[in-house]
This record gives structure tokens, sequence and C-alpha cells, in this order.
């Protein structure tokens, strides 16, 4: 097929071409397991750089706003008495922020899964036990202030809360929160009273009078911190969109405390008889932070994946092509039933087309070979069925079929167990997913060996050239000859441009 090989000069198809894999037509998980396990030694990650020598651009993004709300949150957290930490069902570690630690200094922590409804009800239920076995601080980064660490623990200690080995990243509660329909937003409530009982407590000792409680809402951009904070106020009070960036300064918003939640309608229930928290608080309404520098850029896909990072600051075709690798790659890891169950037939459906069916490629021989598709080859087949041969059309309509939940209930990254959190001494944050890019053209096996040098790739790249040449005399085509580079001595370095009058 004509879609598995585009010349032309956008980043995803000079970068990643097509590799020689010949398959048989099963399709059984277990032969998907087998047959990435075969390539895994003779491929790269996907954020690797290519044999061709092109190295894909990192994604990163911090605008003006981040920086300047990230400058003045600290100072403004000091005032919170209790930290709402929104992270994003469909990438829990991913969004799990490395600073939330820090900024909280052992404050009561709450962490609020939203997106529930997009979810599969197994991964749900999988990563809930990963966060109580755990611990969600597990996620968090380490805190280098000795000042910070400090505080930490003795804010801890006044809760009578002893945490074993010194750890201050403590959370009080892990809830998973539907924004549109109200589901989960009780518990909320319930958990920020109960978190910030404290407060009044040690004002009452001192004798001073209550106050409302102040509590900030965290987390990177476009996880739903305002959404939730409208469902909370059961009217729109603080703007919102399903686009990163909308909010752009910190805003403090004052809640009633005889509220109880929202029904699924979006009215706010009223009861005297069963009031969530004793008196009205405040919520702190935060832009998005995200790091400056995204160190793992898997992760910073994922977010851009999710909608979480400017569009502006990745490629759409790239981003589509290893979203599709990614749910091809736990489907042959037999994790389908966990993170994307409906994912398969959905593509069927909406974009005619088996992703786990074996599929032809060209080769420069007569043999028909063919292989499973890579991220690559979905894209381009999304463009020819869906999109009239359109690659750009075709990615963001991939994209957009995810982030409104076409494809199904997914979950990009599996919850970890015990046995995954012994890496080399580091914790993944997840069951490893390798997202392997395999490449070739046409059909032309090449492998992707940790143990290359420069000399063996060009070797490599010497007799691609070689056998391009030849088929294509084999088949009556007139080429350029191969142009052969000449040694140059140093002391002939510019002779000839000018030999003087």
């Amino acid at each position: 097929r004509s879609i598995a090989f585009t010349p032309g000069g956008g980043s995803l198809r000079t970068a990643n071409l097509i590799p020689r894999i010949t398959t048989t037509t099963s399709t059984s998980p277990t032969h998907l397991l087998a047959s990435k396990q075969q390539t895994q030694t003779e491929t790269k990650s996907f954020t690797s750089d290519s044999l061709s020598g092109y190295k894909a651009p990192s994604v990163n993004w911090y605008p003006g706003h981040i920086a300047k709300a990230e400058r003045t949150l600290s100072e403004t957290l000091t005032s919170a008495d209790v930290l709402v930490e929104i992270r994003d069902a469909r990438i829990p570690s991913a969004t799990a922020h490395p600073k939330v630690r820090e900024w909280t200094a052992g404050k009561p922590r709450i962490v609020v899964m939203t997106r529930m409804d997009v979810v599969p009800s197994t991964s749900i239920s999988a990563w809930s036990k990963s966060l109580n076995m755990f611990g969600a601080g597990k996620w968090d980064g380490q805190v280098e202030d000795g000042n910070v660490k400090h505080t930490a623990r003795q804010n801890l200690k006044q809760r009578g809360i002893e945490l074993k080995n010194g750890q201050d990243g403590y959370v009080e509660d892990v809830l998973y929160v539907d924004a549109k329909r109200g589901a989960g937003t009780p518990a909320l409530l319930r958990a920020i009273g109960r978190s910030g009982t404290y407060v009044n407590e040690r004002r009452k000792k001192r004798g001073l009078r209550e106050r409302p409680l102040r509590v900030a809402i965290l987390g990177y951009p476009n996880v739903g911190k305002s959404a939730l904070i409208n469902r909370i106020l059961g009217r729109k009070r603080a703007k919102s969109a399903n686009t990163p960036g909308v909010t752009r300064s910190l805003q403090w918003i004052r809640v009633k405390g005889d509220m109880d939640g929202t029904d699924a309608s979006g009215k706010t229930r009223k009861t005297k008889s069963n009031k969530r928290i004793n008196s009205d608080f405040e919520l702190l309404d935060s832009p998005g932070i995200i790091p400056a520098n995204m160190e793992n850029q898997e992760d910073a896909i994922l977010l851009a994946v999710c909608n979480s990072i400017g569009n502006a600051a990745y490629d759409n075709q790239g981003v589509a092509a290893y979203l599709c690798e990614r749910v091809k790659t736990l489907y042959q890891m037999g994790a389908e039933r966990e993170t994307a169950p409906q994912w398969r037939q959905k593509a069927i459906d909406r974009y005619k087309f088996d992703p786990l069916e074996p599929m032809v490629i060209p080769t420069l021989s007569d043999e028909v070979q063919t292989r499973i598709p890579t991220g690559e080859d979905m894209l381009f087949a999304v463009a020819e069925n869906t999109c009239y041969g359109d690659p750009e059309n075709a990615a963001r309509k991939i994209l957009q079929d995810f982030r409104s939940g076409r494809m199904g209930p997914i979950c990009l990254q599996i919850a970890p167990t015990m046995d995954d959190d012994d890496n080399d001494g580091e914790f993944e944050g997840e069951r490893k997913v390798n997202v392997l890019r395999e490449v070739a053209v046409l059909g032309e096996r090449v492998t992707f060996e940790d143990s290359m040098n420069d000399v063996d790739i060009e070797e490599v790249r010497q007799e691609r050239a070689r056998k391009a040449m030849q088929a294509a005399k084999e088949r009556g085509l007139e080429l350029p000859p191969m142009v052969e580079e000449e040694k140059v001595e140093e002391d002939d370095v510019g002779k000839g441009l000018f030999d003087g009058w």
C-alpha cells in the first residue's frame, strides 16, 4: 500500500519510516505479544533519534502566564489550609506534578482524579489499589530545600502524623470525580471538611474566632480544575474550557458552607441537617502549572495527547502516531481490558480498518510481506480512508476522537504493582510501556542497536543505497551515480580556490 512510505519534508514522514517485519495472519494477543518481543531488541524508543539523523524536537510549553503564576504561587500557598491536587485519570502518573510536595509543605493534601467518565472501571480499580499500596505521594519529586522539609515535618507532627523514613509526601485522601456530572463531588466536600478541622480547632484553643477554610486547587493545565470549582459552586464562576491556558491568574472564590454538592442537573442542593462543612470556605483557582523543562519526553507527549499542552508546542502527526502506537503496545502487552477495551472495534467502525490486522508492505522484491501496522501506518490509513489522504487532518481527527471519548474509555498508563517498584533503584510511576519506533525503507530491514557506532550506521546507509541502485537498474530506471566522498589531506584544504596572481 502507498501509505506505507510517504516522502516529504514533514518531521514524521522523514523520520519514521517503515520496517520489514514478516508476520502471519494471526492477530491473537499471544501472537501480538510474540511479535513485539521479537522486535524489541531491534528498535529504539519512540522518542529516540532516527537512523537518518533526524532529531525529534522536544515537547516543552512554558508560556509567560504560567511563569508568572509559579513565581507567586509559593507565597500564596502559605495562607492555604488544604491543598487539592488535580490529576487526569487517563494519565495518572504523567499529571503528578513534581513540585506539589514542596508546595504543600506538610499541609493536608487531597489527590483528585478527574475525567473518571472516560476511563475504564477496571483502570480505576487498578490505580486505586496502586495509590493505596504506594501512597499517592510516591509520584512526587524530591524536596531539596531543608527548610521546607523541616516545615513539612512540623506541620505533620502538629496534626499527629508520623511518617516512616522521614518522608513528607503525605496524602489525606485519593478520590475520583466527574466534574461534568458531579459524581464524587460530595465525597470531595466531606474530605475537605475533615482535612481542615485542625484549623479552627487550633484557633478555638487560642480563643480566636472560626474563619473560613482556604482551599487551593493545583494541577497541570486542562486537567479540570476550573470545571470542578464550577461544579462545587453550582454555577459558572470560574472561566473553563477544554483547552490549556484558560485560567491565567490566581483568584479566590467564596463557597457557602451549607452546600451539599450538586446533582446531575447542575443544581446546588442545600441541607440543614447534614452540612458537609461547618463554615464557609474559599477556593483558590490557579493556572495550570507545568515544569519549565520536561525531562521525561514520553510524559510530555502524553500531556500533548490529553490536550494539557498548547498545540503550538508539538507536531499533531507525531503525537497522533505515538497515541496509536501506544494503544497498540498496550494490546500487545495483554492489558487492553484495563486500558482500552473498545479501541479496536471503534477503530474498525470509525476508520474502516483493523489496527491489529497485518497489512501488506511494499518491498524492493516481488515477495509479498505483511506486518502489524505501526502508529504511522495507522495515521496514513486514517488519512486515506477518511480524510482524502491528508495526514494532518487525520492526526487532528485521531486526537479529537480520543479526547472526546469517541474511541471508548481509555487509560494510557498501567497501574504499577509491587513488582514494578524495583527498576535499578528508580520508581517509574507506572508499569513500563515500551512504545518503540520500528524503522526501515521500503521493507528493507534496518536494525536499531544501542551499540551501533557512526561507522556501522554509515555502512548501513551505504548498503541501503547500493540495494536501491541495483533494484532501480533491474527495473530499467536511470538514477544518478552515487557520489563517492574523496579524502582530503589537511594541507590540501583551500587549494585550487585561489593560487595567487
